[in-house]
């Protein structure tokens, strides 16, 4: 591997000068995990692959080729022994997003609507240089496997930053079901489940946008990562420059990740069911957690969905590895409360991190259980599909480890039109998971109060949308 250190900058700065370039990231997460405070910057990537309504695009030209043949062979050929220099979890390899509309690649008995974006439906760029910010030692690298990368990385990284603009506020442009229609659609679940259909169910509605004319998404992530501080950040934030538009991530749930262990690689995987809205002081935020960490209804919401998990990493996971860490336990963001659980294993010798994308694609706690029956009831009831939100953001190393997020409080920014410098619009998909006590109401409610990080950075409120 290849290191140059750099002066250091605060990443959000860095980035700026690539943020309109396509195939551009930034990963900026936030304090809470163990192997966190990096964040990390890839653009003009050695090679790369789109997928869109069942085209491959290899480099900008089309092959007759399936994606997961090609995302096999370049793992193969860029994987690099494990005891090369180690600066940063992630030092080259390959960045994705992939869509939710990508489950019938993994999955062929997968329900899914065409996505309403024409961002691609799968996006992976292979990048030889990286720049990686270790924030809690504020010190800055360009590393990667080619040298010439390197050095043209580092002097793409001495560019100065425009300043970006304030966010004025926003104009709110309605969603795809009103207050009546959400109810009415948590409603026909809940019958469902009842009717032994199916047991859980996660249900969205998209709220949407405009920025105001001289806003960028870019700024939109910069305003939001500003006011929230790292430490307010939630654990997996992304910004992400596609082909059709820009992704603007701040989600707090690990899909899974892979790590060296003392006898080969593990896996991790952290699902989140149940919510809480922070409450208005101390004493009755203390009492709305209390009150999610005693709830049944969300209780077993958590529990089903990691029960789903374990049994999604028993097909790649050693017979008798599987550990349930955590169960329920309490996570705390700026806006809501959280139940998390944490299940554990060590992977088959035979397999790596694209094997575990493809037995747990799409993560669980935003489908429901069983998992393929409840995609086919989120397909009639949503009437659409869901683009990037709801599938993962994250990479594969080229040393073999992975790590990934559900693309969960995820907005999408269609590309701008002809002359003009905004989006010309913004997407804030929310949603939650219904079960057989949901009652309506309290599950709208909870969309929005997920919605309200989001609303606020753009000068709105839930009214804004009832």
């Amino acid at each position: 591997m290849f290191a140059v250190e750099l002066d250091w900058r605060s990443p959000v700065e860095a980035f700026a000068p690539f943020a309109g370039d396509v195939f551009s990231f930034l990963l900026h997460g936030g304090d809470g995990e163990d192997d966190s405070g990096w964040s990390v910057i890839g653009a003009d990537p050695a090679r790369t692959m789109e997928w869109t309504r069942g085209a491959t695009i290899i480099d900008g030209a089309p092959v007759d080729e399936e994606p997961l043949a090609v995302l096999r062979r370049w793992c193969c050929e860029r994987r690099l022994d494990r005891g090369r220099r180690r600066i940063a979890p992630f030092q080259s390899g390959l960045f994705a997003v992939v869509g939710y509309e990508c489950a019938p690649l993994f999955e062929p008995a997968a329900p899914a609507l065409a996505s309403p974006y024409h961002i691609p439906d799968l996006a992976v760029g292979a990048y030889d240089a990286l720049a990686v910010f270790n924030r809690r030692a504020r010190q800055a690298f360009v590393v990667g496997r080619c040298a010439e990368r390197v050095a043209a990385l580092r002097e793409q990284m001495t560019a100065a930053p425009a300043q970006p603009a304030a966010i004025a506020r926003a104009r709110a442009a309605g969603s795809t079901f009103s207050t009546a229609q959400y109810r009415a659609a948590v409603a026909e679940v809940v019958e469902r489940i009842r009717a032994g259909e199916i047991f859980q169910a996660n249900i969205s509605q998209v709220l949407s946008a405009r920025l105001g004319e001289n806003n960028t998404a870019y700024e939109l992530f910069t305003a939001r990562s500003i006011a929230g501080g790292i430490d307010g950040m939630a654990n997996f934030s992304a910004f992400v420059k596609l082909n059709g538009g820009d992704i603007v991530s701040f989600s707090p749930e690990r899909f899974f990740r892979v790590r060296h262990c003392s006898d080969g690689f593990s896996v991790v995987a952290e699902p989140i069911k149940g919510t809480r809205p922070r409450g208005a002081n101390p004493a009755s935020d203390r009492r709305l957690a209390q009150e999610l960490l005693n709830d049944p209804k969300d209780r077993a919401e958590n529990i089903m969905i990691a029960d789903l998990t374990r049994n999604d990493l028993s097909r790649v996971c050693r017979d008798g590895s599987i550990r349930e860490d955590e169960i329920c336990a309490l996570m705390t963001l700026p806006t809501v409360h959280h139940l998390v659980s944490r299940i554990s294993g060590v992977l088959r010798a035979d397999l790596g991190p694209l094997d575990v994308l493809e037995a747990m694609f799409p993560c669980g706690s935003i489908t429901g259980a069983p998992k393929i029956q409840a995609m086919q009831v989120i397909a009639d009831v949503e009437r659409r599909g869901r683009g990037p939100y709801c599938g993962a953001i994250g990479y594969i190393d080229d040393g073999g480890e992975a790590d990934f997020s559900v693309a969960i409080r995820t907005m999408i920014a269609t590309e701008s039109s002809a002359g003009s410098k905004s989006p010309a619009s913004l997407s804030i998909p929310v949603g939650g998971g219904i079960t057989v006590r949901s009652d309506p109401q309290s599950e709208y409610e909870e969309t929005l109060s997920k919605a309200a990080g989001a609303l606020t950075a753009l000068g709105l409120t839930k009214d804004d949308y009832r």
